[in-house]
């Protein structure tokens, strides 16, 4: 009998215990203006393709632990690929910034413009990195490292900074 009591004992301890700890829930992210809106301006349309570099090119968040050391967020990844994302991010940024009509490669399936991103990134420094280039079709190249201080902690604040660091990158390639 003794032996029962202990085994149940032990038994409604576990289911407790599980019953208690709970997994970390994976959280997904999107950029605010990742949502393309076809400019109601007129005129030649802008094919924008986006290219990664490989660190970058995946589901998760990338922070910058140290000089370093890059770390991918487990828990916290991108709700849609980052390349489309930002190709209509960008697209819609260059059309507020820029003259002519941006649109994502995909709709026009003409690429006038590629961009080559190979930062986009936290920092332990308190500031989120963008870099890479911009090259037209006919070979013109716009380099562009933008840092943006991050105002506050966590991921939702690293999206923030990012977006206002894709704001700068946007004018500088539209202008």
């Amino acid at each position: 009998m003794t032996i029962l009591k202990t085994l149940a004992t032990v038994g409604v301890a576990v289911l407790l215990v599980a019953c208690g700890s709970t997994a970390p829930v994976t959280q997904y992210y999107q950029l605010p203006d990742s949502a393309f809106r076809l400019p109601e301006k007129s005129g030649r349309e802008v094919g924008v393709k986006v290219v990664l570099a490989e660190p970058i090119n995946g589901e998760n968040l990338l922070y910058q632990s140290d000089e370093y050391t890059l770390t991918f967020a487990q828990k916290n990844l991108w709700a849609a690929p980052l390349d489309e994302t930002l190709v209509r991010s960008l697209a819609n940024k260059l059309n507020r910034v820029g003259s002519l009509k941006y649109v994502p490669a995909s709709q026009n399936k003409r690429i006038d413009l590629t961009i080559f991103i190979d930062r986009f990134q936290g920092s332990f420094r308190g500031e989120t990195e963008i870099s890479g280039y911009a090259q037209y079709a006919n070979g013109a190249q716009i380099p562009f490292h933008v840092l943006t201080a991050q105002q506050g902690d966590g991921y939702a604040a690293m999206l923030a900074s990012l977006n206002v660091g894709l704001d700068s990158v946007a004018r500088q390639i539209g202008k």
